[in-house]
């Protein structure tokens, strides 16, 4: 599990970025009364499939989105690693073996 993963320092500024945009997002999604997803990107000053990217991120395992905040994601995992992951699994066991922090 992730409790186990050691700390290897300070935590990623890219990653927290990309983890407080997710959520920024998924609350434009919320509160955006019908918008379609390409105005919320509009609204938000990114492309349709940059926000569609980043708004999956919203739906990271609870320990997964802990271990970035706290600095204790795998070493070689990075922000790129993060956006570029495709689809996430929906299975939160499934996304820690996806994401590396198995």
């Amino acid at each position: 599990m992730l409790e186990r993963l050691p700390a290897h320092g300070n935590s990623d500024r890219s990653l927290l970025r990309l983890i407080a945009m997710a959520r920024r997002f998924n609350e434009l999604v919320t509160a955006g009364a019908g918008l379609t997803i390409t105005e919320l990107a509009t609204q938000a000053g990114v492309s349709r499939s940059y926000f569609s990217r980043v708004l999956r991120l919203s739906f990271l395992a609870p320990d997964i989105t802990k271990a970035i905040v706290q600095g204790r994601q795998p070493p070689e995992f990075s922000a790129l690693k993060l956006v570029t992951a495709g689809r996430l699994a929906c299975v939160w066991s499934e996304q820690r073996r996806q994401l590396g922090f198995n």
